[in-house]
């Protein structure tokens, strides 16, 4: 069976699982019936009676007290650095392997002096908000550092105590809120948490929500309604491509209500509002701040593999596939590699379905050549014709779609591979070799896609293919050649082994056949 006899039914396919994934295997929005965990609702308008969401920070002017602390933390996969400003998370850093290389990537930038509401867990009021805060303590075992910052201001004390998991991306964190001895008014706090950012990628950064039916919301940023709010959220966020930040755990139920603030249409504050409260309180929060990889998704939150761009009906396939994608690389050292030996293997199991497919196509192509000429012979004696093609049909069967087998397989195995090569943190600036310098990014010089081109339109055909046939297909492998420009150089890598091992595996079939 020829590649090429497939291109059309492959596209069809293709938008066919895309429409099912996105339309009906997506995450859907809910309309809220009540005050749940997780709901949904639209808040009014400022100037409505009811409450609207506050994104605003109004910060308390006063002088610096001292020089500003920064705290650097080390774990086995990040470095956090605190500040004392705002008592934040001022810049975060991924070690993460790249082929034989470390790379460090950053997905949190210290902010200027104008951007104080865009520092990570900033703790507003509902009033004044202190921004100065002191590094009071700082304890550090096997497992965890703990700091703790606080802030005295006119009416309260603010503390703060961050616990940083040493072995995975957990952090977690502890608000108190201490009012003066007199002070009976009550004080109602925000947290704000930023979405990951790295501007190389240009990358859309998405809202994630758990809403009250128990699954994971995403929606992009550029179609998230500013006035979109959630009552009481278990898990809250943002993600891009590679990387998540979201609380996962509010063990206290701090948060009445959660909402985003959208900063330059590319960043997404996340806005944890908490109650009213006149005495004193506290509330403990648990967040994933980390990357999309299975085993660290696992070992702190299971639901959030639900964020990973090839999560749905395949994901257990999907699952497998990267994981023995994993298993070659710690073999070979090169995912470029490891890619070509996945595709040598996949080809060979699929091998004995594909040149059984090839040769009931082949039976095919015979009997509807013999049809054809019953047709063209008896065109004028349907009694005769009709006689001659139940006779046709008794010696050598009704055709099947048998042949459309090898193709059916290729499929769900396609649409993983895709998702898998293009979306995979562990393939970021992985290098293959020469020219390709990072498997997650597009062939810079379109070698690959000229390749893929090539391959397919040298697969053979039968002799009897007239010009008439082969020219959509000819037109055909130009434009998949030219939608593989779009495709990350780990996925076109495949495209072309695979598309050259059908290739060479036509040529010997027809050699033996000779």
């Amino acid at each position: 069976m020829n590649i090429k006899d497939f291109l059309l039914p492959l596209g069809i396919a293709l938008i066919s699982f895309w429409f099912i994934q996105y339309f009906f295997l997506g995450k859907q929005q809910f309309s809220p019936d009540g005050l749940k965990s997780g709901q949904h609702f639209v808040a009014p308008q400022a100037a409505q009676a009811a409450k609207p969401l506050n994104t605003e920070v109004d910060f308390i002017d006063m002088k610096r007290p001292a020089q500003v602390v920064k705290t650097e933390v080390e774990t086995d996969g990040a470095r956090y650095i605190f500040s004392t400003d705002g008592a934040s998370l001022e810049r975060l850093e991924f070690k993460r392997q790249a082929g034989k290389e470390w790379l460090t990537i950053d997905t949190i930038f210290p902010p200027n002096e104008y951007e104080k509401e865009q520092r990570c867990f900033l703790v507003a009021l509902n009033e004044k908000t202190p921004y100065y805060y002191h590094l009071v303590d700082r304890k550090e075992d096997e497992n965890d550092v703990t700091l703790t910052y606080r802030t005295d201001f006119g009416d309260c004390t603010i503390e703060k105590k961050f616990t940083i998991f040493k072995h995975s991306y957990q952090l977690d964190l502890e608000v108190y809120c201490i009012p003066k001895k007199g002070i009976t008014r009550a004080f109602e706090l925000r947290l704000f948490y930023i979405s990951p950012r790295m501007p190389e990628l240009n990358d859309v950064v998405d809202s994630i929500v758990q809403t009250e039916h128990g699954t994971l919301e995403k929606k992009s940023l550029t179609r998230l309604d500013p006035r979109s709010g959630w009552f009481n959220p278990p898990l809250f966020g943002s993600d891009n491509k590679y990387f998540i930040h979201a609380m996962i755990n509010d063990a206290t139920n701090f948060a009445q209500r959660a909402y985003y603030s959208i900063i330059d249409q590319t960043k997404l504050i996340s806005i944890l509002e908490g109650p009213k409260t006149s005495q004193e309180s506290s509330w403990k929060f648990s967040f994933y701040f980390g990357p999309k990889e299975l085993s660290a998704l696992n070992a702190v939150e299971p639901i959030l593999e639900q964020t990973l761009d090839y999560a749905g009906w395949l994901a257990p396939i999907a699952k497998f596939t990267l994981a023995f994608l994993i298993l070659l690389f710690g073999y070979l050292g090169n995912y470029g590699i490891a890619i070509i030996v996945l595709t040598i293997l996949i080809r060979l199991l699929l091998a004995p379905f594909t040149i059984k497919g090839e040769q009931k196509a082949k039976k095919q192509a015979e009997f509807k050549k013999k049809l054809t000429y019953l047709q063209q012979r008896y065109k004028h004696d349907r009694q005769r014709l009709a006689q001659e093609q139940a006779e046709l049909i008794r010696k050598h069967g009704m055709p099947g779609i048998a042949g459309c087998l090898p193709l059916f397989l290729q499929l769900p195995i396609f649409y993983v591979l895709s998702r898998i090569l293009s979306s995979s943190i562990e393939l970021y600036k992985a290098p293959f070799m020469l020219w390709i310098t990072d498997l997650s990014a597009r062939d810079p010089y379109f070698v690959l896609p000229l390749l893929i081109t090539l391959t397919m339109f040298l697969q053979p055909q039968p002799p009897s293919t007239d010009i008439k046939t082969r020219l959509p297909l000819i037109g055909l492998s130009l434009l998949f050649g030219a939608i593989s420009t779009t495709f990350s150089a780990g996925l076109s890598l495949y495209i072309f082994c695979s598309s050259l091992l059908q290739l060479v595996q036509t040529m010997i079939q027809r050699r033996v056949k000779s």
